[in-house]
């Protein structure tokens, strides 16, 4: 029997995905637990993300503003344009969770 388990984490989405990958990495935790990873860590949810951008990339080089914390979905973006979908420019708008762009601004 398949039973899922949702979690809270007090944090932000790199401690999530940081226990993820931790959990991943545990030989004895996974032969014990089936663990599949359901975030934009996954290809397989990043992917079906890159639809997204099908339907603006109709309209003739849109401009296409993508509210973001770690980006997953400006990734999926980023490769629908390099799949040939005829997107002008993006735009990432952040929140709270700034991780990408702190990076961008202190290098760590």
């Amino acid at each position: 029997m398949c039973r899922k388990l949702a979690v809270a984490v007090d944090g932000t989405f790199d401690d999530c995905q940081r226990l993820v990958k931790e959990a991943f990495a545990d030989d004895a935790l996974r032969a014990h637990v089936w663990l599949t990873p359901a975030n934009s860590i996954n290809v397989g949810r990043l992917l079906p993300q890159v639809f997204y951008h099908v339907i603006p990339g109709r309209l003739d080089r849109p401009v296409v503003s993508v509210p973001s914390g770690n980006f997953g979905n400006l990734t999926a973006g980023l490769i629908a344009k390099r799949l040939g979908v005829p997107v002008g420019r993006f735009v990432a708008a952040t929140n709270v969770n700034d991780v990408v762009p702190e990076y961008l601004r202190t290098g760590r």
